[in-house]
């Protein structure tokens, strides 16, 4: 090899301080380093495990946001709903009781009216007497016995008024 100009005692020195350094680099340098890597890799690998671990937490927490929505946009629905019908049923009962009012008026209307129709029939009775007994006064020309005119046109008033009524 000495004709490529390779010097083999030369070559052979360098292969074995190469070997020396190897064990040497091997022994006390390659160790740390290859914690330092490895402690590298692991942390590498956790923080990706943790982005995706967070990603799914992510779309989980959306997903139940988004349910959470729909659940409160449901539970409006029924309370709007609920509501109306509260509403509707108030309406229903207002307008009964105002109905039933209307009804309590006009049968205290009737029955005013029926009481001053039979006041006003009472009293013309009353006048219709004492127009007969008038009259009967002025034919008979005397004065008649003012308990028995009275009793006598009660008579004529009662037989009237079924005759008429």
């Amino acid at each position: 090899m000495s004709a490529l100009g390779i010097n083999i005692y030369a070559l052979l020195a360098q292969f074995a301080a190469f070997l020396i350094l190897f064990l040497v680099l091997r022994q006390f340098a390659f160790p740390p380093l290859m914690r330092t890597l490895d402690e590298r890799q692991n942390t590498i690998r956790k923080g990706v495990d943790d982005a995706q671990r967070a990603s799914q937490q992510l779309k989980d927490a959306e997903k139940r946001v988004e349910e959470l929505l729909n659940q409160a946009r449901l539970d409006s629905q029924k309370v709007i709903a609920s509501a109306t019908q509260a509403a509707e049923r108030l309406k229903a009962d207002i307008e009964a009781q105002a109905q039933q009012r209307g009804r309590e008026i006009e049968q205290q209307a009737v029955r005013r009216i029926e009481q001053q129709i039979a006041q006003a029939k009472a009293e013309l009775r009353a006048h219709v007497a004492d127009l007969s007994i008038a009259a009967a006064e002025r034919v008979i020309g005397q004065s008649l016995d003012s308990t028995m005119n009275r009793r006598l046109v009660d008579e004529f008033v009662s037989q009237s008024r079924d005759n008429l009524c």
